[in-house]
């Protein structure tokens, strides 16, 4: 457990560079070089005295009870609930932000301090009520490692595993760090050009396709989601390397497609057309993923889990709801028997493959 400190707690990802006190953080890819006295830039992380500190350490500044299908993740543990939090800040621009009140609160943060030991009971609270996991969300969880991951050991021992829905920007370091209290992620893939990445997010792809293939390689569960921005990110061309990416990865692994709506600096850019998230769809089935889905719309099996041998519905959802589920604790078709990859049991039962 980090030591107490008025000014938060000391972060656990830096070093100490050549220039008298310095620092350099290793929490993300952006490697700031951070001056004494000065903060990092997602704000978070500030040199005191030649030491890196986490401000936001304990600073809770979204918390809820959501279903884990709206982080999104579809082939973890089908209609339960997830406990979930999240602190002030993050290390990308996104222009289209949807939550920058959180994101990128300038100096006044909203929310409030809480311990370690509060969260847990918190979390602990949900699980009474059939919460089921731990989620680190809303923002990115990387600015707040240090406080995302005290509570994720602590409800871990509880028998609570946890969830990192993710820009997936952070250092191999980090992405290592989160087993085995995290199993499972979903990491945002933005765009496929490093252009857009640059322009719009303020981000790196290379970053975020490394840490997708670390992550799956460390033998947790991922689900990937892109926002698919009219005009921007949405080229027959540049989906069809997106999702052929993926499924050179594994054919398996779960594709989210969600509809953009204008918000923060794309104000001026429309809804995303249905036709154009169907076409999204169609193209990465044809590049070989076998679990494609479309978010933030209403659509006939938009959300369903289709088994990709016999084509019997295994899941189908609305509106983050169940209305059918022959998954959970099975983890196979019951008409073929084909093995369909995922998390469908708690941690104490037989798992099914990845």
């Amino acid at each position: 457990m980090t030591q107490k400190s008025k000014y938060g707690r000391p972060a656990w990802f830096w070093q100490v560079m050549d220039d008298e006190r310095a620092v350099k953080c290793q929490a993300c890819f952006r490697g700031c070089v951070i001056p004494d006295g000065r903060r990092g830039y997602c704000l978070g992380r500030k040199n005191l005295g030649g030491e890196l500190y986490s401000l936001n350490y304990g600073f809770v500044g979204a918390i809820g009870v959501d279903p884990v299908e709206k982080k999104p993740l579809y082939h973890f543990r089908p209609g339960t609930t997830t406990f979930s939090l999240g602190a002030p800040g993050c290390n990308l621009s996104c222009r289209g932000c949807q939550n920058n009140g959180l994101s990128h609160p300038g100096l006044d943060w909203p929310g409030v301090l809480s311990e370690p030991g509060l969260s847990v009971a918190l979390a602990m609270a949900s699980l009474a009520r059939d919460a089921d996991s731990c989620a680190f969300t809303y923002s990115e969880p990387t600015v707040f490692v240090e406080f995302a991951l005290d509570v994720a050991h602590e409800v871990y021992a509880a028998g609570m595993d946890s969830i990192w829905v993710t820009n997936g920007s952070m250092t191999p370091e980090v992405m290592k760090s989160l087993q085995p209290a995290v199993v499972a992620l979903n990491i945002d893939l933005k765009g496929f050009t490093e252009k857009f990445y640059k322009e719009v997010t303020g981000g790196s792809l290379k970053v975020v396709t490394d840490n997708i293939e670390l992550a799956l390689s460390l033998g947790m569960w991922v689900e990937v989601t892109t926002l698919l921005i009219p005009g921007l990110n949405d080229s027959d061309g540049e989906l069809a390397e997106l999702s052929g990416f993926l499924a050179g990865l594994s054919a398996d692994l779960p594709w989210h497609i969600s509809r953009f709506f204008p918000r923060h600096l794309q104000k001026d850019i429309p809804v995303t057309p249905e036709e154009s998230l169907r076409r999204a769809r169609e193209i990465g089935h044809d590049q070989g993923l076998k679990h494609v889905y479309i978010g933030n719309a209403e659509g006939s099996g938009y959300s369903d889990t289709i088994c990709p041998n016999c084509s019997e519905k295994l899941v189908e959802r609305k509106a983050y709801g169940l209305r059918l589920d022959l998954l959970s604790g099975v983890g196979h078709c019951p008409k073929c028997r084909t093995e369909i990859p995922g998390r469908w049991f708690k941690r104490n039962e037989a798992q099914t493959k990845n």
